[in-house]
């Protein structure tokens, strides 16, 4: 009788064990879900806009400035 509940056991303990395991490793990404960052962006003036691609077409400003500029307004 002892036999039979150290081996029901131990069934139990490894069906337990293979239970858990499959679960931690099933949905990994719920560990590397990452929240994006809340970016506030400024309201860009129409002056300053156009100001900023007038400099762009006269050669003053370079386009990866200008890039940097029109992504970092709120439209």
């Amino acid at each position: 009788m002892k036999k039979v509940l150290v081996i029901g056991a131990l069934c139990l303990v490894l069906v337990s064990c293979v239970y858990v395991s499959s679960m931690t490793w099933s949905n990994p990404s719920v560990e590397v879900e990452l929240q994006s960052p809340i970016v506030i962006k400024p309201t860009c003036d129409k002056d300053e806009w156009n100001n900023n691609f007038e400099g762009f077409r006269e050669g003053l400003i370079a386009k990866e400035e200008m890039k940097v500029y029109v992504r970092s307004c709120k439209w």
